[in-house]
């Protein structure tokens, strides 16, 4: 099973490259095959999401520092989120990039970073920072109602875009698998 972990490509980016960032520190090294989750890709439309594979590169946190120093001069929050096995480097890594991540979450085994309620929670924690329930919906306490369209590059509602284009995938996952 290591084998296969280390196959593969070690960065997984996909995304607009001037939307809101979130950076993905997989332990695990998740996506080998070069996509991103099957979670993730509905993201990918409103955020940019780089996925770094730990075990695919001999040297894998000067790897995420260069994948994190492409950033600097793009001017978009950067979101760290990483698997608990990473260990203390990922709070050395925070210190490297002060001023550059806008945010960390962790993650403990045995949830999968490519879990449905990780990239749930990861866009939680984005919505708290930057949104207010009135800017995503428009008033408070919209719960399904349609939203509004993207709106010409703003944080809040591009997050809240990305919030419903995951609800939507997977609202139909789970219809498909009701279905048989």
């Amino acid at each position: 099973m290591e084998q296969q972990r280390t196959e593969g490509p070690s960065v997984v980016w996909a995304g607009p490259p001037d939307a809101p960032a979130v950076v993905v520190i997989d332990p695990a090294g998740v996506g080998r095959h070069g996509d991103l989750p099957g979670t993730w890709r509905p993201l990918t439309e409103y955020l940019q999401v780089m996925w770094c594979r730990l075990p695919a590169t001999e040297e894998p946190w000067r790897e995420v520092d260069e994948v994190l120093t492409e950033f600097i001069d793009r001017g978009v929050p950067v979101h760290l989120v990483a698997g608990a096995a990473a260990g203390a480097e990922v709070g050395d890594l925070v210190r490297r990039h002060e001023g550059l991540i806008s945010s960390v979450q962790t993650f403990a085994a045995p949830i999968p970073l490519g879990h449905p309620e990780v990239v749930l929670e990861v866009l939680r924690e984005l919505l708290d920072q930057d949104v207010t329930p009135t800017s995503v919906a428009g008033k408070p306490d919209a719960g399904e109602e349609e939203r509004p369209a993207r709106g010409g590059g703003d944080v809040g509602s591009l997050l809240g875009d990305a919030a419903s284009a995951l609800r939507q995938s997977v609202r139909q996952l789970f219809d498909r698998l009701r279905s048989g």
